[in-house]
């Protein structure tokens, strides 16, 4: 989620600091575990948090990462309200739970909470979809490459993200993108300028991640 995104919130972000429990986490510290209950949900005030799953071998495997801005948790609102990923903090969190019953009693008071409310819910799914997508490449240079490369033309070479918007969509790290590209434009496969990217290789691009169908 970019900056104007985020500043665009202001009713969700009002109810949880107003009615929900402020909650700090370190980075490394589980926030939970796959198959427990789902109680709560939260707003994610500041840091960033890592969704993973834990096969039974002890194999982690980095699902996404999820930027402040967005709510985490929204299998509160199932049935049954199961959590389907674990969760820990990448780097310090702040952020706000608050249980779905409370959540709902606060939205009733005005129409706009339910608006964004359900804004935020479909911008997770629209995030999901692109995560589910992404994560069939193994290497994050595989799931770059095809972003830029189906973010691009022959005739129209530039993209238009910033690092973290294309972290969100992919489901990697800001990092993990920043020396990606920076290795790309040394490999001269793209150049970079402010808040956009050229490509400069398409065909270099495509042969990274192989015959995977793309967007």
């Amino acid at each position: 989620m970019g900056e104007r995104e985020v500043s665009a919130m202001h009713y969700i972000p009002a109810l949880f600091r107003r009615y929900g429990r402020l909650r700090r986490f370190c980075a490394g510290q589980q926030i939970f575990l796959k198959d427990s209950p789902a109680r709560e949900l939260y707003f994610l005030e500041r840091g960033k948090v890592r969704a993973y799953l834990l096969y039974p071998d002890g194999i982690e495997r980095t699902l996404c990462f999820v930027e402040r801005g967005n709510l985490i948790g929204e299998e509160a609102v199932g049935r049954p309200a199961v959590r389907i990923v674990c969760a820990d903090a990448a780097t310090d969190l702040l952020m706000y739970s608050m249980d779905l019953d409370t959540l709902l009693r606060a939205c009733a008071a005005e129409r706009e909470n339910w608006v964004e409310l359900l804004a935020l819910f479909m911008k997770k799914i629209e995030l999901l979809s692109s995560w589910i997508f992404y994560a069939q490449f193994i290497q994050n240079s595989a799931k770059l490459a095809c972003f830029l490369f189906s973010n691009t033309e022959e005739t129209h070479t530039a993209v238009h993200y910033t690092q973290e918007q294309i972290a969100a969509v992919t489901g990697m790290s800001r990092v993990s993108v920043s020396n990606l590209i920076r290795k790309f434009s040394e490999e001269g496969l793209v150049s970079q300028g402010y808040r956009s990217i050229r490509v400069l290789d398409r065909e270099r691009l495509r042969a990274l991640f192989g015959k995977q169908e793309f967007y």
